[in-house]
């Protein structure tokens, strides 16, 4: 066999070149040796993403936080991104792997500090550390991925990753939220043995051997608050100020984020208040429903935005997303009028008896329906959001560097993210449940209305993969 340094140790386990994903992925070795360690990393990290998709809910329903509690946890974890910008200036330059071990043990790690939570202030600080170091930290696994992975086979299998880490955070949801259906305080120990398996993935991620091209040649520039803060700043300014399209792109962008983002702390309040729902049945909404149509659709909408472009894509699953605010407020009237089930019932007196109760039925349990109904729907859409997430900065782009696009594009993200919970908690906690969901419904109608009008204006923006995937080096 020949010989490639610094892999041999791992090609020994006879029983991952049997099982593993190096039998059933054509490749290259080296590609193949770097999807294994991501494989790994996503599997475990998948037990943690799907375990936290239930935060939200603990902390609505175990600590009966309040209003404001839930609209500063959401906002938490959205302005923390502005913080990407420094983590990609900390690593650019530099070997990516000691970034990965101590931010990365850094932000698992606060997963055992759970164990010791006792109240809703407790939980958000815990979780504000998490936050905060994870999106120090994620610039550079996405580094190690670009690092170890070719170009040729970069975004195949990244979708094979991100396929793995759904199916796992899926599953990891649903048990949690068994585990706290049959003991609410065990989030403690569910949460810190989650933390566990992220800090075991963040070991295995920083053992893989980065590609010989991939070494570093001459010393990194010295960080500098300048570098850090200051010249991200300026260019995102002048970014936006060039490139017109862009930010037309990213104001229409700014109007669909403002609606989901009013609906982050509504939706832990909404699943407990008006639906009821256990935890068991917020991981099937939250980490079942909201995630599966990833695995299924991703390929379609990516297909989509390569023959339309990634304004017809943003448009259309922006108009997809008004039914999902929309459902929650027919499930809101459901629970204040059930006797109507019984008046409707009655009017199909003419039709099989099991229709009427069925109708019944699904009246009396609107709102658990409607959150899961709304739920898939929104798991579609957001497969499509996920696709333009991901590759709309780079076509926009085109022959020059796409980093600063994605820069500005996380970036606007964290702005939106100072406004919307906040704003939405604060509709929630003096208006009601209906004003915020049809607040956030308009906004994705005019989202969806602003991709059209520039659409139309600017014509479509379309990007072969082929093409990105040469943009990506």
């Amino acid at each position: 066999m020949k010989s490639y340094p610094g892999y041999e140790w791992f090609l020994t386990p006879m029983w991952l070149r049997r099982f593993g994903p190096l039998k059933f992925v054509s490749a290259s070795l080296m590609d193949r040796v770097g999807l294994h360690f991501f494989t790994l990393y996503s599997a475990l990290s998948g037990v943690m993403g799907g375990v936290f998709t239930l935060a939200a809910f603990v902390l609505t329903k175990t600590f009966d936080a309040t209003t404001m509690q839930v609209g500063f946890f959401t906002q938490m974890s959205v302005i923390v991104l502005l913080l990407g910008i420094v983590g990609a200036e900390l690593v650019e330059g530099r070997d990516k792997r000691p970034f990965i071990l101590w931010l990365g043990l850094l932000s698992r790690g606060a997963f055992l500090l759970f164990l010791f939570c006792y109240s809703a202030w407790s939980f958000m600080l815990i979780s504000g550390i998490f936050f905060l170091f994870n999106a120090l930290v994620m610039p550079a696994v996405f580094s190690m991925w670009q690092s170890n992975v070719s170009s040729e086979a970069r975004n195949r299998l990244w979708g094979l990753a991100v396929t793995i880490t759904t199916i796992v955070s899926m599953g990891s949801a649903y048990l949690a939220g068994k585990l706290l259906d049959w003991d609410h305080t065990s989030f403690r120990w569910v949460f810190a043995g989650a933390g566990v398996l992220a800090m075991l993935a963040i070991v295995i991620l920083t053992i893989s051997p980065l590609r010989g091209l991939y070494k570093l040649n001459k010393p990194p520039e010295p960080l500098s608050l300048k570098r850090l803060f200051v010249q991200p700043v300026r260019g995102f300014f002048a970014l936006l100020a060039t490139d017109r399209k862009y930010a037309g792109f990213e104001g229409a962008f700014m109007l669909y984020g403002l609606a989901l983002m009013v609906l982050f702390p509504v939706i832990p309040i909404y699943m407990d208040e008006v639906a009821g729902m256990g935890y068991a049945q917020a991981g099937i909404a939250s980490g079942i429903l909201g995630q599966v149509c990833v695995i299924f659709l991703a390929p379609v909408w990516g297909r989509l935005m390569d023959r339309t472009g990634a304004m017809f894509l943003c448009m259309t699953v922006m108009a997809i997303l008004v039914l999902f605010p929309s459902i929650l407020l027919l499930g809101l009237f459901a629970s204040q009028s059930v006797p109507l089930a019984e008046f409707i019932g009655a009017l199909l007196t003419v039709a099989p008896r099991s229709a009427s109760h069925l109708l019944v039925a699904l009246w009396s349990h609107g709102p658990i329906a409607a959150v899961y109904v709304g739920y898939f729907i929104f798991g579609i859409a957001m497969s499509g959001i996920n696709v333009a997430w991901s590759l709309a900065p780079v076509a926009f782009a085109g022959n020059k560097d796409a980093s600063g696009y994605s820069g500005a594009h996380v970036t606007l993200t964290g702005v939106r993210g100072m406004i919307g919970p906040l704003a939405g908690a604060l509709v929630l906690k003096y208006m009601g449940f209906t004003p915020v969901l049809v607040i956030s419904a308009m906004l994705f109608a005019c989202a969806s209305f602003c991709m059209f009008l520039l659409r139309r204006h600017y014509g479509p923006l379309q990007v072969a993969v082929a093409e990105i995937n040469g943009h990506q080096e």
